[in-house]
C-alpha cells in the first residue's frame, strides 16, 4: 500500500476470531494492524465483521452460536436459515456490542495519541437474503401490527399496520427499520468508549430505478440494508452512523454516477469503502474526486492467482486474477 502511494488501508476484525470464547478477547491481529500500519505511515480502517458479514451471521463466537443466535432468520415457509442474522435478537444484539466496546476500549487504550485508525465500518452488507424480512413468529407478530411512531415521522407516514402504510415495499422496510436501530445501538456504545467515526457499508441494488430494486429485495440484494431508496430513511434511524457508503461494482459509468449521486447528500458525505480493482473502475476514481468525495477504496490489493504470460517479446508478466 506504501508503494502505491496509498494514505489508508482497510482491514477486517472477525468476530469470531477477535472473541474466540465469550467474553474473552484476542487482540492481536487488532495490534499487528495498527503497528503495521504505523510502520509505513499509513491510516487505518478497521472493519468489524459481527452480527453481518455479506448478509450472514456465520462469525459469531463458536463456543457460543447457540447463545449468542438462537433467533436467527426464518423464511416464510418456515425453514430455518440459520447463517443469517435475525435483526431483532437481543441475544446476538447484545453479544455483539460486548464485542464492540471491547474493541473500542481497546482502541482507545492504543490509539488515543496517534490516531492511525481514522474509522470504525460497523458490520458489513448488513441485510437478509432468501426473503425480505425475517418471518420468525415474533417478527410476524410485530409486523401485523402498528408501524413505530419513529418510523412515521421519518418517512411522512400516516399510522397503520405495515402493510397499510407501505404496501409492497412493508417486508424491505421492516427489515430495515429493525436493522438501522440494532445497527445504531452498537455503534452508539462503542462511540461512548473511543469517538471515532463510524460508518455502514452497502451491497446496492442493481438498479437506480425503484420499481424494479422492489422486486429483488432479498434475492438480489440484502434486504434492509441502506440501498440507494433507503438512504435517507437509515440516516435519520441511524444517528450514531455518521455515514453511509455505497459499495459500487457495476462498471456502467451512468450507473455509477447515478449511485453517487444517491449518496453524496447535505447528512451524508460521499465515501466508496468498496468498488472495483480492475482497469475499467479507474476513471471512477476522478469522478469521485470530482465530486467530493473523502475517500475512494478499490477492493483487494492481494497479489492472488498469479499467472505468468509470455508476450510477444518473450517478456513475462505477471497479472493477476480475482
Amino acid at each position: 500500500m506504501a508503494a502505491l502511494h496509498a494514505n489508508t488501508v482497510e482491514a477486517p476484525v472477525y468476530w469470531e476470531q477477535f472473541e474466540p470464547q465469550p467474553g474473552r478477547f484476542d487482540f492481536t491481529n487488532v495490534d499487528a494492524i495498527v503497528e503495521g500500519a504505523r510502520a509505513h505511515n499509513l491510516h487505518v480502517v478497521l472493519l468489524w465483521f459481527g452480527t453481518w458479514k455479506k448478509q450472514q451471521n456465520a462469525l459469531c463466537p463458536g463456543l457460543g452460536k447457540e447463545r449468542y443466535c438462537t433467533l436467527s432468520a426464518h423464511h416464510p415457509a418456515g425453514r430455518r436459515a440459520d447463517r443469517r442474522a435475525f435483526s431483532m435478537s437481543r441475544n446476538t444484539l447484545e453479544a455483539d456490542k460486548s464485542a464492540f466496546v471491547a474493541l473500542m476500549r481497546h482502541l482507545k487504550q492504543i490509539d488515543n495519541e496517534q490516531h492511525t485508525v481514522i474509522l470504525m465500518q460497523v458490520e458489513n452488507e448488513s441485510g437478509n437474503i432468501g426473503s425480505a424480512r425475517d418471518n420468525s413468529p415474533e417478527s410476524n407478530r410485530e409486523f401485523a401490527g402498528q408501524v413505530p411512531a419513529d418510523l412515521l415521522a421519518a418517512t411522512g407516514k400516516q399510522a397503520g399496520t405495515w402493510t397499510e402504510v407501505f404496501g409492497a415495499e412493508a417486508d424491505e422496510i421492516f427489515q430495515a427499520y429493525h436493522q438501522a436501530k440494532y445497527i445504531n445501538e452498537i455503534a452508539a456504545a462503542g462511540k461512548q468508549e473511543f469517538a471515532i467515526p463510524c460508518y455502514i457499508n452497502a451491497w446496492l441494488g442493481s438498479s437506480i430505478d425503484e420499481s424494479q430494486q422492489r422486486q429483488m429485495a432479498g434475492i438480489r440484494y440484502p434486504s434492509g440494508g441502506a440501498v440507494q431508496k433507503l438512504v435517507g430513511m437509515w440516516r435519520t434511524l441511524a444517528p450514531s452512523i455518521d455515514m453511509i457508503g455505497p459499495d459500487i461494482y457495476n462498471g456502467a459509468s451512468h450507473f455509477y454516477r447515478e449511485t453517487m449521486k444517491a449518496y453524496h447528500r447535505p447528512d451524508n458525505p460521499l465515501w466508496i469503502p468498496e468498488t472495483g480493482r480492475d482497469d475499467s473502475f479507474a476513471k471512477f476514481f476522478f469522478y469521485a474526486l470530482g465530486d467530493g468525495a473523502i475517500g475512494f477504496s478499490p477492493f483487494g490489493v492481494d497479489q492472488t492467482g498469479w499467472n505468468i504470460l509470455a508476450t510477444s517479446r518473450g517478456r513475462r508478466t505477471p497479472t493477476t486474477s480475482r
